[in-house]
Order: C-alpha cells, then sequence, then structure tokens
C-alpha cells in the first residue's frame, strides 16, 4: 500500500492550484486579486450522517465541493480554492483516492491549496475549507432582507430527500410503483449534489440580493435563520416551489409529503431575498440559470409561513429541519 506522501502527490497534487507550491511545503500562500476581499467556509460530511457507507468516492468527494461551493455562492464569492482534511477509520487505498481525485477534479480541477490526510475514528470523514472573492464590501449577508423583498431560490427542493429515501428504504421504493428510470437520477443528485451554474448564481446574488444563504438543513429552518438574522417575517407559497417532476409525482401520489420537501435538508440551493425594484432584473439575469420567485419577506409579526394551495399555512410538525446535534 502507498504511504500518504505517495498518494498526495500521485493523487492530489495535480488538482493543486499554483498558489499550493505543488503540495510539497507546509502551506500555501494566497494573494487576494486587487480590490478584493475573502471569504471563506468550512463544513464536514461524515460518513454515515451526510453520505452512505460503501458510496463512491467519487461522488463523496464531489458532495463536499458541493457543499462548500453553494456556501459561497450564496454569499455572491467567486471561488479560488480550497482546503482537504481527509480523516480516514484506515489507510486508503491507491484505486480508492484515484476514483476520489477523479471526483475532486470534475467539481474543481487546479483550486486544491493543501490540506491534510490522517487515520482515525471509526468512519471516513472529509472536511473542505473552501476560500472565494468578492469585491469590496459587496458579500451578501443574512442579515440584509426588508419587508416587500421577493424570495428566490436556484434551483429544485427536495430531490435529494426523495434520492435519500431511494437509496436506503426499498419498501417505499416499491410502494411508489416508480422504475429506476424515474428514481435513479433521484439517487444520484443525493450522492453527488450539483451545483449548476454558481458562477452566474453567485452574481446574480452579488449584484441583487438583499440577503442570502444556501439551504441545506432545510427551506423551512433556513429561511427561519435568514428572517432571524435580518429582524423580519417570510411568507412562502407552496404551489410556486420548484420541485423535480418525479418529486411532484410522488407528492401526487401520497407517497412523499410537502413538509417533508420543505424540512428535508441537502438541497444546496441558494434562498435570497431581493428588494421588489429588482425582480425583474434577476430574473432577467438567470437566463437558462432560472431564479424562481417562492414568496415574499414581511414585518417581523407576521411570523415565518408556508402557505397551502389554499393559501393557508401548512401546518408544520415539531421538526422544522435537520438538526446535526439531535440526529433528527
Amino acid at each position: 500500500m502507498a504511504d500518504e506522501t505517495s498518494l498526495i502527490q500521485t493523487h492530489l497534487a495535480p488538482l493543486a492550484a499554483g498558489e499550493a507550491l505543488g503540495l510539497a511545503d507546509d502551506a500555501a500562500c494566497l494573494t487576494p486579486p486587487p480590490g478584493h476581499e475573502l471569504v471563506l467556509t468550512a463544513d464536514a460530511i461524515v460518513e454515515g450522517t451526510h453520505f452512505l457507507p460503501g458510496d463512491d468516492p467519487a461522488d463523496i468527494a464531489a458532495k463536499a465541493i458541493a457543499v462548500n461551493l453553494s456556501d459561497l455562492t450564496a454569499k455572491g464569492a467567486t471561488p479560488l480554492g480550497y482546503l482537504l482534511t481527509l480523516v480516514f477509520p484506515q489507510a486508503p487505498d491507491d484505486a480508492w483516492m484515484r476514483g476520489f481525485a477523479a471526483g475532486l477534479s470534475a467539481r474543481a480541477h487546479g483550486k486544491l491549496f493543501g490540506g491534510d490526510m490522517t487515520v482515525g475514528g471509526s468512519v471516513l470523514s472529509v472536511s473542505v475549507t473552501a476560500i472565494g472573492a468578492v469585491p469590496h464590501d459587496r458579500m451578501v449577508r443574512r442579515s440584509g432582507a426588508r419587508p416587500g423583498d421577493i424570495l428566490f431560490v436556484t434551483g429544485p427542493l427536495g430531490t435529494k430527500l426523495a434520492g435519500l429515501m431511494a437509496a436506503t428504504d426499498p419498501a417505499w421504493v416499491v410502494a411508489t410503483g416508480l422504475s429506476r428510470e424515474d428514481l435513479d437520477p433521484l439517487i444520484a443528485e443525493y450522492r453527488a449534489p450539483p451545483v449548476p451554474f454558481a458562477d452566474i448564481y453567485a452574481r446574480i446574488v452579488r449584484d441583487h440580493a438583499s440577503a442570502a444563504l444556501d439551504i441545506s438543513d432545510g427551506l423551512l429552518i433556513d429561511l427561519e435563520r435568514l428572517s432571524a438574522a435580518s429582524g423580519t417575517g417570510a411568507v412562502v407559497e407552496a404551489e410556486k416551489l420548484p420541485l423535480h417532476r418525479t418529486v411532484r409525482a410522488l407528492i401526487d401520489n401520497g407517497h412523499l409529503s410537502l413538509e417533508a420537501t420543505v424540512t428535508g435538508g441537502d438541497d444546496y440551493v441558494v434562498l435570497f431575498s431581493v428588494p421588489e425594484h429588482m425582480a425583474e432584473a434577476v430574473i432577467q439575469a438567470g437566463g437558462i440559470a432560472r431564479c424562481h420567485a417562492i414568496g415574499k419577506i414581511v414585518p417581523s409579526a407576521q411570523g415565518v409561513k408556508i402557505l397551502d394551495g389554499d393559501g393557508l399555512p401548512m401546518a408544520i410538525g415539531g421538526r422544522h429541519g435537520y438538526d446535526h446535534f439531535t440526529g433528527t
């Protein structure tokens, strides 16, 4: 079995940015682009919590990049590169590293700044610190939304939740009556979430948004976080939510609840608010990278609500999204 240095130089060094010094030194050296500030974010994904035991290493790598890239996009930042830490329960073999590197290359080739590899614990853990840049004083925070602003999301909701169910619950799969052709794309999106048009969405957020964050723990809980930071309420119309056609079929057939769709995690799309007079410009700016208007910001006294097809607040149980510390 290859040693650590050999694995790094064989599989990771070819992915390194120039600032990484060939992954042959103790640290990278980065100078921000002129007139820009750095934006830093970090997320870890852990086997059994964020990905399934036995998942393809290329998918694990793709997910590790996606969960961080969506954070940068929500800040309006252009990605510069990332640091990577791998904690293995036992030393990886060459084939695993080759697959993992292929996933990194597909999502972030030439942007690796460095990191660490070690052995410890009982499950695989992958931690990424992503670094982006925004023009000076242009990073979009959670705290800028104001009543009257229009709420947008950048992609479909509930897709990864349905994919997780399809990957782990054979009885549910049979009950749905759907074919593998219908369900396999959802499983693929859960295992390796795409973050399409990240550069376009980052520009739209940077140029138009008053507040933004990525949806990682569920639409409702992340909408509550944005509203709390901004000191506002929010109203979302369930009928305006973008849904994958298979997710919509599952809801229509009673195999997936709309409540689960708005409280499930792993969406990795951006939720952002825009002053009403700029809403049409957002729709036009996206083009093929479509932005979906789903509701509006309201005064805090009105609370945070998701309205059903009859215009009534949906009855949501105690779970408003995924909580990492309770595991629910």
